[in-house]
């Protein structure tokens, strides 16, 4: 299985594991740096929903999860936030840097947004939500091309009018097929857009994972789904693997009297400072971003970042 091919390095040291080494890779040029920018559709995203910002358009350009319904497809390279193939080395994200920019010299809604940094793997479309009652059957021709296993994100394709519970069948990171997922609720939206739509409750803000079966801690493939109250839409299912998380706690914005000064700074997060080991970005890798829009909704909302990476 493709899944363990990257599995054979996992007894390697780690590398950039202290200043020195940091220095040494950056002092040899063995680093990249790259720009992406994101801009949010304009119907409105629900507070405390989670949203898939690969989904709105920018650079890199949006990802739609337009492929065959219920066939397993890979994530394509050019919907990621760009980072070279390094063949000789292991690749290791060294700094990530974000900010919101306001659609209005008075807009804060993107104050204190939590994110996380994923790589987007594998994803089934078009799954419908209002077949109550009926297994549907997923292909799995394809597999899941890096990583012995991630997360299951649910992305609304298509507005939902309603409120619907399922259940997935799966195979976990052992390669245990039959696994079933908890109960899962999709909320009512009025739009796709690359909303959440999964909570553990009818009427509670979203989860940004699917819930697994007690002791399982990932997810390599999905067999089907089914729903047991339809839910009025399309969903697509997207298997991810998070590999940081952090919280952008300003919005840039201008005021609209007086001088017109800007407020708002960016967040940067240091991998040296902020977590234990850098995030090891595989060969392949899509990067992409999921927001929480906690201060309301982040429709119109840009997003603009720097993604550095080292390696040696």
């Amino acid at each position: 299985m493709k899944a363990h091919a990257t599995g054979e390095r996992r007894g390697r040291s780690s590398g950039l594991s202290n200043v020195r080494e940091y220095a040494a890779a950056e002092e040899a040029g063995q680093s990249w740096i790259t720009g992406f920018r994101k801009l949010v559709a304009s119907p409105a995203t629900v507070t405390s929903n989670w949203l898939d910002l690969t989904y709105s358009g920018g650079s890199p350009p949006a990802n739609f999860y337009a492929s065959e319904p219920l066939v397993a497809a890979e994530v394509e390279a050019d919907k990621g936030i760009y980072v070279p193939t390094v063949s000789t080395a292991d690749q290791y994200l060294h700094r990530l840097t974000l900010m919101a920019l306001a659609a209005s010299a008075t807009t804060t809604s993107a104050n204190n947004t939590p994110f996380m940094l994923m790589d987007y793997l594998l994803y089934y479309p078009f799954i419908d939500t209002d077949a109550a009652g009926e297994e549907q059957l997923l292909d799995n021709t394809v597999t899941i091309p890096r990583y012995d296993a991630g997360q299951v994100i649910a992305i609304a394709q298509s507005a939902s009018s309603a409120v619907g519970q399922f259940t997935m069948s799966y195979t976990n990171q052992d390669g245990t097929a039959g696994r079933t997922s908890q109960n899962t609720f999709t909320l009512a939206t009025i739009t796709g857009g690359g909303q959440s739509l999964i909570s553990n409750a009818s009427a509670a803000g979203t989860l940004p994972f699917v819930g697994l079966q007690t002791g399982d801690t990932g997810v390599r493939s999905i067999e089907s789904v089914t729903f047991s109250v339809a839910g009025g839409g399309l969903v697509c299912l997207v298997i991810v693997k998070p590999l940081m998380r952090g919280i952008m706690p300003q919005v840039s914005r201008r005021t609209t009297s007086s001088n017109l000064e800007s407020y708002g700074s960016a967040a940067q997060y240091d991998m040296i400072l902020h977590q234990a080991r850098p995030p090891k970005l595989e060969a392949g890798a899509v990067l992409g971003l999921m927001l929480r829009g906690d201060g309301g909704s982040l429709a119109t909302t840009n997003f603009v970042g720097i993604l550095e990476t080292m390696w040696n």
